[in-house]
């Protein structure tokens, strides 16, 4: 049995440790394309999680998605982003 004691801890906890473990398999997606199709979908998964429904309006609201898959993979995927990734240092607590 697996338990969330020991297991890594939560970069992004309102994520969620499933989130955290679909990104983590995206590094093993070996082609590229594959991976960047995958991140689309993790994305899309993510933002249906959103826990303020009136978020999904907010025209920056796909942005700060993806700035936060590049914050939980340490800005180490390799992948063609849609938009430009915000560095770590602009990621705020209020945006989590």
């Amino acid at each position: 049995m697996e338990y969330n004691t020991t297991e890594e801890k939560l970069i992004l906890p309102e994520y969620g440790r499933n989130i955290q473990k679909m990104a983590n398999y995206l590094f093993k997606i070996e082609d590229r394309d594959k991976r960047t199709r995958a991140a689309h979908e993790l994305v899309a998964v993510m933002g249906s999680l959103s826990p303020l429904p009136n978020q999904k309006d907010i025209k920056d609201f796909r942005q700060k998605l993806w700035d936060h898959l590049a914050y939980i993979t340490e800005y180490k995927l390799d992948i063609d982003y849609p938009f430009p990734i915000n560095s770590q240092a602009n990621i705020s607590k209020s945006d989590r």
